[in-house]
């Protein structure tokens, strides 16, 4: 059998996805790029908001329009979600919901028996990193799930579930499978990776774990609640072995929005932790989310926010238009406020977010750092610095899974130019 995978939304989708690949691919069958080869489409679905809910109903539609026979499975937060209206779909096949999604591989097998295999998975690597032929250069860890937070926004609690976390051992287990794949960077991903305990292991331990069981690749963390940020994490962010990035949500430069929210922070004390990063770990890069429109959200508190926002002078700024979800606390609240409203306040802050963005490659121009050379497009290599820049850089040379120095010249569309050192 032949796979494709489709995956909308975010790091912990596209981590689950890689996990899916591999087990697929330890049962004998074949993970494909191209949708129209494949026998077997699986959709990892969002729903964070209402556009990423359209987009996932319109890629989980489209196999059967691509190629008759095609069979396809819809799971994720969309098809946990709305179930009822995901296995109404035209050309879905399958609906499984993300409390089974760990079981998808065998769920298919069952639903398609035409498909069932023989073949034994492979032994002595967990099933997660049999290597895949197009493997990338970073792979992504999952090592906790779900939430306990009740933000008035946010639909993940109930797509989710509560906070759980995956046993140390088993995750560093995982990591060091990933490295002797060839994996150059880890991104360490969840939920929040903050909340992530086992019994008395918090984040700081496992990273240490981590470094300790691993001897080459270098790990980027994604996804800190300001709230839960341990200080103990300072020195280690200094690591070499550790990316120079850290993001954390805001979602709203304006107090009285963040206590609407319930998101238990000020804008100062957000400020104050971003201040302490900068000083413990120069160069490093602060990337965030920001949400405009929130129900109630006047032209003072916007203002705000967007004052807040650009004296920050973020790496990156994940920009989100609020979006009604059902279930969620802020379908319910009153002031909603008006489209056109919000359209002119996204272009604002996207302006916001563009000069912060131009502001942190000036200041990295005349640096040589590593660089995580991915691919090659007529000629020219991509790559990622620890600090979370792209970089282009020509060279004939065969880079592709490398960390080689570059020295950062100029900017350029899409990040920074590089001299090859």
């Amino acid at each position: 059998m032949r796979v494709y995978f489709s995956n909308l939304g975010c790091k912990l989708n596209q981590a689950e996805v890689d996990a899916l690949a591999r087990r697929f691919s330890a049962r004998g069958h074949d993970v494909v790029g191209r949708l129209e080869e494949a026998d077997l489409h699986v959709v990892n679905s969002c729903t964070v908001t209402h556009l990423a809910a359209r987009d996932s109903r319109k890629v989980a539609r489209r196999g059967a329009r691509v190629r008759p026979g095609l069979r396809t499975v819809l799971t994720g937060c969309f098809a946990t979600h709305e179930s009822a209206v995901a296995q109404a779909l035209e050309g879905v096949d399958l609906v499984v919901p993300n409390t089974d999604k760990d079981r998808l591989v065998e769920l298919v097998r069952e639903a398609f028996p035409e498909w069932r295999d023989g073949v034994e998975e492979a032994s002595g690597v967990p099933v997660s990193y049999v290597p895949l032929a197009f493997g990338p250069t970073r792979g992504l860890v999952k090592i906790e799930d779900g939430c306990n937070m009740h933000c008035a926004f946010c639909i993940i609690p109930t797509t989710r579930g509560r906070q759980r976390s995956r046993p140390r051992s088993e995750v560093v287990e995982e990591v060091r499978a990933m490295e002797a794949t060839g994996y150059r960077e880890i991104v360490v991903t969840g939920v929040q990776i903050s909340s992530y305990r086992d019994g008395s292991a918090g984040l700081c331990e496992l990273v240490e774990s981590l470094l300790e069981a691993t001897s080459s690749c270098r790990f980027r963390l994604t996804s800190i609640a300001p709230w839960q940020f341990d200080p103990a994490l300072l020195p280690l962010l200094s690591e070499p072995r550790i990316c120079r990035h850290v993001h954390l949500s805001l979602q709203s430069g304006s107090d009285t929005v963040l206590r609407r929210m319930h998101r238990p922070y000020t804008a100062e004390g957000f400020a104050d932790l971003v201040g302490r990063l900068r000083e413990a770990v120069p160069g490093v890069a602060v990337t965030s989310d920001v949400i405009v429109g929130f129900p109630g959200e006047s032209e003072d508190e916007f203002e705000d926010s967007l004052e807040f926002v650009d004296g920050l002078g973020l790496a990156r700024t994940h920009a989100f238009t609020f979006s009604t979800r059902p279930g969620t606390e802020a379908a319910e609240l009153p002031d909603q406020v008006p489209v056109p409203e919000k359209k002119a306040r996204m272009a604002r802050l996207l302006g916001v977010a563009a000069a912060g963005e131009s502001h942190f490659r000036n200041r990295n121009l005349g640096g040589e750092v590593s660089v995580l050379w991915e691919d090659q497009r007529e000629g020219r290599w991509s790559g990622m610095t620890d600090n979370y820049l792209r970089v282009f850089a020509d060279s004939e040379e065969d880079l592709g899974g490398t960390l080689a120095p570059a020295t950062l010249v100029a900017t350029t569309a899409g990040g920074v130019l590089g001299s090859l050192t």
